[in-house]
């Protein structure tokens, strides 16, 4: 029952997240008057389907995600067609190309806002997941499980405001007020400024998964904070890529197919507004990876008909399948490495915890 809910939760968050992602490209080719050939939910081979217009709509058995095929996408099936993609100018394909990214940050922006009418807003909480060894958080004696409630006898109840009083505590010792399984104990800390990441900083990350502090609030503080949410998903993984990259170390918390099972098994079980987060979150994570200028994905296209537009000479047909094929190359290695990254977390004794939990 544990693996079905989990493979459950995967496949409505992935089904949503992806189809929501092809329905940009599929209305925006319409728009520009690109010949769709089929926009399927699901993979395999189809159930159950029906045409419109040239448009063949299907269903099929594998719900995770869905696809959009285009006449003449390919460069290898271009054919010269008024109706294909490679048909349309260089700013009406980046349109197209642009608008499923577009649509995972709408559809997110739109469950966030939701779910703050509905429950209200939720604040991270500060319990600290990991603390970096010989960090200033490492030396003071902070753990793994430990909540931030106080800092220097101010109360504290989100990890944004921990966060930004250590950035602009460099040098500063500021008591820390811990609660600890049921004990609160003080720790002092000093921020300690980092001259690569440019920023003051203890050395801890938080835990994304621990019940959140709830506020309610009217309809234009729940835009403006939906809006926060956003840009808080979109610049935190961008923060931590480029911590591990100054600090040439491998992103260890990066996820593949197992560790994000995992989560939306967590999601669901805790309920119906944290599994809605969290499908926001993944939404946010997809749209915001497929605007990284990586060949094969959405962004990489972005980049071909940009120099496209600037040099007014298309890329050349041998030279885009070549970056297509490094680019399928670097997401199969980091597909990899996050599946590999899953397996020592599970190894560690995922499943076990579950059980526990229960």
């Amino acid at each position: 029952m544990m693996i079905l809910l989990g493979i459950a939760a995967v496949a409505v968050m992935f089904g949503f997240v992806i189809m929501i992602h092809e329905l940009g490209h599929f209305i925006v080719a319409k728009k520009q008057k690109v010949k769709v050939l089929n926009f399927s939910f699901g993979f395999g081979p189809e159930l159950f389907g029906w045409t419109k217009n040239e448009t063949r709509y299907s269903v099929r058995p594998i719900p995770f995600g869905g696809f959009v095929k285009m006449a003449g996408e390919d460069i290898e099936e271009y054919k010269g067609d008024s109706g294909d993609f490679f048909s349309k100018k260089w700013y009406q394909r980046i349109a197209i190309v642009v608008a499923g990214p577009i649509m995972n940050y709408l559809s997110a922006f739109f469950i966030f806002l939701f779910i703050i009418v509905v429950w209200g807003i939720q604040y991270q909480r500060p319990v600290v997941k990991l603390v970096e060894k010989n960090s200033p958080a490492f030396d003071a004696g902070l753990k793994s499980g430990d909540e931030i409630v106080a800092i220097n006898n101010d109360k504290i109840q989100d990890a944004q405001t921990v966060s930004r009083i250590v950035k602009t505590s460099s040098g500063k010792e500021l008591t820390f007020s811990l609660k600890r399984s049921e004990n609160i104990i003080d720790l002092k800390i000093t921020p300690k400024y980092d001259e690569k990441l440019k920023s003051s900083r203890i050395g801890i990350v938080y835990d994304m998964s621990s019940e959140p502090v709830v506020v309610k609030v009217g309809l234009n503080k729940a835009i403006k904070e939906s809006f926060n949410n956003i840009v808080f998903w979109t610049v935190l993984p961008l923060k931590y890529l480029y911590m591990k990259l100054v600090l040439f170390e491998a992103p260890s918390e990066v996820s593949g197919p197992i560790g994000i099972m995992q989560a939306a098994y967590f999601a669901a079980k805790l309920g119906i507004k944290t599994f809605l987060s969290f499908i926001a979150i993944v939404s946010v994570a997809l749209g915001m990876f497929n605007l990284f200028p990586i060949p094969i994905v959405d962004g990489g296209h972005i980049v071909f008909y940009l120099i496209e537009g600037i040099t007014g000479k298309p890329i050349n047909k041998k030279a885009m399948q070549l970056a297509n094929s490094i680019g399928f190359a670097l997401l199969l290695t980091l597909a990899l490495y996050a599946t590999y990254q899953d397996i020592l977390r599970t190894k560690d004794g995922f499943w076990k915890k579950i059980e526990q939990t229960k």
